[in-house]
């Protein structure tokens, strides 16, 4: 009885000193600017102020924001992120311009961080912060200190609030959130960063350049595919291919919202001796080439055993190792 009367005087004193935002009202700089840790979900061990969400201030990235601001002794915010946040999440997850996270009060009173997130029915980890000090409820909470909980406050692209109120469900939510988006226009059609490189070649080994590109935010992450079963993350990595031949390279990037850009591709040929240490097929190694090399190779394919040489089960020399491996090779001990 006693730590809910601490909790409850907390929050009063919290909701008497901290600026309330009405429905109208743009979210002041100062607040906009205060951080907060976010404890689940893509971004874990980060933080996140509103300013971060502020297409004047980031570089012109546009957001609608949706936030449901609860606390973990609070029963019908327990029915909230069951029933509601996570589908939330889900229907808005492939739209870069839409954030809606929760900020979470009262850690441990009975759930951590982590287990809110997993009270959810959502298919992605939801996105929450921690607020220890009722500045969300402070700001948006609707009905008062003791009555607020769930509250539920809308932002629009201009940092102004649009809605809030209570309880509500995942239908009203994704509707007001569309509505949002419409008015929002253009300035929430943010185009997607371009994935883009060029090489060097200097005998089998190839430094990448990468020359992404996006007009509204910040390439951050970056996934190669060399075309040989190798990949890469780093921003301009070198890779050195064990057996000329022609190699299907792509480059997949995305942005600190983790927006996908457009990918990027080449097909590049590479000319030279091979330093594969055996000869094409002899996948053992021993000198030879016969069935037991396309057992390996088949077995390679599968994905059950990797052979001495991996190397020299690319046999014809397309950077691939699959099925037209075997039948040459198999092409080649026949006719030998």
């Amino acid at each position: 009885m006693i730590k809910y009367i601490i909790i409850n005087i907390s929050i009063i004193f919290s909701v008497l000193f901290s600026a309330e935002y009405d429905v109208g009202d743009t979210i002041d700089l100062d607040d906009q600017d205060q951080r907060f840790t976010v404890c689940n979900g893509e971004h874990f061990g980060n933080d996140l102020s509103l300013a971060d969400l502020n297409g004047d201030l980031n570089g012109g990235h546009y957001f609608v924001t949706w936030i449901d601001v609860s606390a973990t002794w609070c029963p019908p915010c327990v029915q909230m992120a069951e029933s509601v946040t996570g589908v939330v999440e889900d229907e808005w997850a492939d739209n870069p311009n839409v954030v809606p996270f929760t900020s979470l009060s009262d850690l441990n009173q009975p759930y951590s961080c982590t287990q809110w997130g997993n009270l959810g029915s959502g298919s992605n980890e939801p996105f929450i912060v921690h607020d220890p000090s009722y500045k969300f409820m402070g700001w948006f909470g609707c009905c008062g200190a003791s009555e607020g909980w769930p509250s539920t406050v809308f932002i629009n692209q201009d940092m102004e609030v649009v809605y809030k109120g209570n309880y509500m469900n995942y239908m009203e939510v994704n509707y007001i959130i569309e509505q949002m988006l419409d008015d929002c226009g253009d300035d929430c059609i943010s185009p997607p960063p371009m994935a883009l490189f060029a090489y060097e070649m200097d005998g089998l080994t190839v430094t990448f350049i990468d020359l992404s590109v996006s007009e509204t935010s910040e390439v951050t992450n970056w996934q190669w595919d060399f075309g040989d079963g190798s990949t890469s993350q780093e921003q301009f990595p070198t890779h050195t291919y064990s057996v000329p031949g022609t190699y299907y390279v792509t480059l997949d990037v995305s942005d600190q919202y983790g927006a996908d850009g457009i990918q990027y591709w080449e097909y590049i040929t590479l000319e030279g001796e091979s330093d594969c240490g055996s000869d094409a097929g002899d996948v053992t190694g021993d000198g030879s080439v016969n069935i037991l090399d396309i057992v390996q190779v088949a077995n390679y394919i599968l994905g059950t055993a990797t052979p001495a040489y991996p190397c020299a089960a690319d046999y014809t020399g397309d950077g691939m190792v699959n099925i037209l491996d075997i039948v040459q090779i198999a092409n080649f001990i026949l006719d030998n």
